[in-house]
């Protein structure tokens, strides 16, 4: 059997996970500044109000308490898809899985972890096709990276991702679920950069796209906080774009790929970071880049050194 028909008999096994099915344990993964649930929709979240959604100890010395951006609140963290043989459709931690089902997370060890200290892997799918998130951080990262593969099962045309997120870190400590919202950075442009910060802690959590510019991307910060957007309104764009006053609000976060047509058994993998810390307007390259950052972030700091001997003639 090739390894195509492998791969496609493989995603056709898991497809019908039912979303009915009993909820399975989440997994926690924890380090030194992050502390994360991955849940039995495939997003981060422990079910419902249940800690840890996603906690930051911006110390560095583990002490994860009331720093948990999805909990207490209504806990959004989703994903979807789009296309024309599906239509929109997605998983959310907070309203239960639906166009995808429910399967149980499972921990990455040995060369499937990448060499990361942390990770964990949860599949899905239906009739149409499978999708996989991995999630892995090492113990001095203040980001996750995130690899979504989706594999056809059917031939799909226009195909898009997207991932979606109402970050709160100010409410257990403050009491109010508003936060500042922009998109780009000092180190990222608009499409490559979304995130929010705590009005009063400002603390924040973001979205950095890992993939280049191998599919089109863009983001959106959305008004309604507890659902993922869809893609193509994403694609579109909207938003304070920073250095432009921030939008403040209960809002959401959302960034979208177009990933095009994909035949029957071919599969797309998408690479992205969350992303926390005490300062959003240089937030999201972390202590030690990796390969995929260090191109991000050259181009963003080209980028700058031209602006400034622009300024300087």
């Amino acid at each position: 059997m090739s390894k195509k028909l492998s791969l496609l008999s493989a995603v056709l096994a898991g497809a019908f996970v039912m979303a009915g099915s009993a909820q399975a344990a989440p997994l926690t993964l924890a380090g030194n500044y992050v502390k994360v649930g991955v849940n039995d929709v495939g997003t981060f979240g422990s079910g419902g109000a249940t800690s840890p959604g996603l906690l930051h100890d911006p110390t560095g010395t583990g002490s994860f308490g009331i720093n948990d951006y999805l909990t207490p609140g209504t806990p959004h963290d989703g994903f979807g898809v789009k296309s024309d043989q599906t239509g929109f459709i997605g998983n959310d931690n907070a309203f239960g899985g639906s166009g995808f089902g429910t399967a149980a997370p499972t921990l990455l060890v040995g060369p499937a972890a990448l060499g990361y200290a942390n990770a964990a892997t949860w599949s899905g799918g239906n009739s149409n096709l499978g999708i996989t998130n991995s999630y892995f951080f090492n113990p001095n990262d203040e980001r996750v990276l995130v690899k979504t593969t989706i594999t056809a099962v059917t031939g799909l045309t226009n195909l898009k991702f997207v991932r979606s997120e109402d970050p709160d870190p100010d409410v257990n400590a403050h009491g109010t679920f508003d936060t500042r919202n922009q998109r780009g950075n000092n180190l990222f442009g608009a499409a490559d950069f979304i995130g929010s910060a705590g009005v009063v802690s400002g603390l924040f959590l973001g979205f950095v796209n890992n993939s280049g510019n191998t599919y089109t991307h863009n983001t959106l910060i959305s008004s309604s906080c507890c659902t993922t957007q869809d893609p193509d309104d994403v694609l579109a764009g909207g938003g304070a774009i920073f250095p432009a006053a921030p939008d403040v609000g209960d809002y959401g976060l959302n960034m979208a790929w177009l990933i095009g047509d994909l035949a029957a058994g071919d599969s797309a993998t998408i690479s992205y970071y969350y992303v926390f810390g005490s300062r959003i307007d240089d937030g999201g390259g972390d202590k030690v880049p990796e390969p995929g950052m260090l191109s991000l972030l050259g181009l963003a700091l080209a980028g700058t050194a031209v602006a400034r001997r622009r300024k300087t003639a």
